[in-house]
């Protein structure tokens, strides 16, 4: 969770160093010493930066020292939150922050090599090799690796050197950068009667605002319950996850409280706007990648009895940080609070290598039950727990043994398999939505993959065969019939989406389907 602060401190810091310099009075001050006072330890730290850029057998900048010094200190605060962005690093925080992400297309001039095609990088097929990036050699780089230098630069044109798969020669492809929104909450679809599913998968700007619509257009089509999903929601802004929050709730309710350096530092956050959907019952998905602002909604909804949580345990980050602009494309992100349900319970959840730090829960707080608006109990846990345990299908041996043989070549497996769905759907092999994948499928699949140069034998992929069939199954689908189908697909297999189901279908009122969650953990059902 964000909050951004203004300049002003930082003006008058900056101004206060620079008086100081003109007036001759930093440098009358005396030789510094270990145990001197904050000036002659800036003093010690300058020379210290003097003597490494003028002795130091590698030649380093004094510029790049002291980016160097004031990352080490951040790390040095062994806050796994704090951070100093910088350029490619600050850049990708504020896309994360926006909802917005680099679409990479062929530029529509022709190239040296005449290329109009359309492959997973905009023009890289299957069995393409990239040979540079901008000049640069990709010799030994993961496709990973690949994907993050075409989408990290800032210029609008990418210039390739690409060798085609079955080509002598190697041809220049161009691509250009274009920043685009990715929506947060999906359109929402209806998969059983009345019944809704929506994934809100961030709260980047402007995340409540487009669950809003989606819902609406749900509840305009008749549908009286829904399976909020915020699994994997890795969280964002808080103003957007107190917005989400607010939906579901009444105005003035508590979302959450947090607490500063300082007892007298505390805020509370309030429900604004309300959707007023009083009548629609809710059960909100949650596990381990649910975290930070994500986790905020979820307290407060169990905290206020307006929702079922069925899942797992979320992530356990109960601080919040502020971001300090310092530069052009340089802030500091530091951890400033931690953050409370309407409850009081704290979700952070202690880490190994923050021993003392933000990491830990606040030693006054022993874990203890809490209760919701109802008086149902909520114990004070690391994360927030469920109302309903219900854990995801485990990895099948052969899925395991795949995905550790491909490592970093799982992109480009994906890349592969995305390519194979677009060759179904032009050759018009799939005709129904309920589809099943066959051997013939499969076959084909592996026969890309080999000419794609992924390392991938075939007894790892025939053990593998539920796996790749349930993969190949989503993506033939979205590309077939539409991201609603895939996620229809996904839905018949999700065990955590049928709990869902199954309590919404049995219940008329939210209290109904709390108390059907309730029944249903004590007798060990879902797990």
């Amino acid at each position: 969770m964000m909050k951004s602060f203004p300049r002003v401190r930082w003006v008058a810091l900056t101004s206060t160093v620079a008086l100081a310099f003109v007036s001759g009075a930093w440098l009358l001050r005396p030789r510094p010493s270990a145990e001197g006072g904050v000036y002659q330890q800036a003093r010690l730290f300058e020379d210290v930066v003097a003597a490494i850029h003028h002795h130091y057998v590698d030649s380093l900048g004094e510029g790049d020292l002291y980016q160097r010094a004031s990352d080490a200190l951040v790390k040095s605060l062994k806050d796994p939150y704090a951070e100093l962005l910088v350029k490619d690093g600050y850049r990708e925080y504020q896309r994360q922050m926006t909802g917005t992400e680099v679409d990479l297309g062929l530029e529509k001039t022709p190239t040296e090599s005449g290329a109009r095609g359309h492959g997973s990088f905009g023009a890289i097929a299957p069995g393409d090799q990239v040979l540079s990036i901008d000049g640069k050699s990709t010799r030994g780089w993961s496709t990973r690796k690949l994907d993050e230098e075409l989408r990290g630069g800032t210029g609008p044109i990418v210039t390739l050197l690409v060798l085609p798969k079955g080509a002598r020669h190697p041809v220049v492809r161009r691509l250009t950068r274009t920043e685009i929104h990715v929506p947060a909450a999906s359109e929402g679809m209806v998969l059983q009667g009345n019944i809704g599913y929506i994934v809100l998968r961030r709260m980047s700007d402007g995340a409540a605002e487009e669950l809003h619509q989606a819902v609406g257009r749900l509840v305009a089509e008749g549908v009286t319950g829904l399976v909020l999903d915020l699994r994997s929601n890795p969280g964002g802004l808080i103003r957007e996850g107190v917005g989400v929050a607010s939906l579901f709730l009444h105005p003035y309710d508590t979302v959450a409280t947090s607490v500063g350096r300082s007892s007298r530092q505390v805020k509370s956050y309030l429900a604004g706007r309300s959707a007023d959907w009083d009548g629609l019952r809710l059960v909100v998905l949650i596990n381990r990648g649910t975290a930070s602002s994500a986790e905020l909604v979820a307290g407060a909804l169990q905290d206020h009895d307006r929702a079922v949580l069925a899942g797992t345990p979320t992530f356990g980050k109960g601080v919040l940080q502020t971001t300090y602009p310092l530069a052009d494309e340089v802030a500091l992100k530091l951890t400033t609070a931690r953050w409370y349900t309407p409850s009081g319970r704290s979700v952070q959840r202690a880490r190994a290598d923050t021993a003392g730090g933000v990491g830990n829960r606040p030693p006054s707080l022993q874990p203890r039950t809490f209760r919701t608006d109802a008086g149902r109990p909520v114990p004070d846990a690391s994360g927030i727990l469920p109302d309903l345990l219900v854990r995801s299908i485990p990895r099948s041996d052969g899925e395991r043994l795949l995905l550790g043989i491909l490592g970093d070549d799982m992109d480009h497996f994906r890349d592969v398999m995305v390519g194979y769905a677009a060759e179904l759907r032009a050759a018009r092999s799939v005709s129904n939505e309920s589809f099943t994948v066959i051997p013939e499928m499969r076959d084909g699949l592996f026969q890309r993959l080999q000419e794609a140069g992924v390392r991938l034998d075939r007894e790892t992929f025939d053990q593998a065969r539920g796996y790749v069939d349930e993969q190949l199954g989503y993506e033939i689908a979205r590309e077939l019939f539409g991201s609603d189908s895939m996620l229809r697909r996904q839905a018949k297999t999700d065990p955590q989406i049928q709990a869902a189901l199954r309590i919404l279908r049995a219940s008329r009122t939210q209290q109904e389907a709390l108390s059907l969650a309730t029944a249903a953990q004590v007798a060990g059902r879902f797990r």
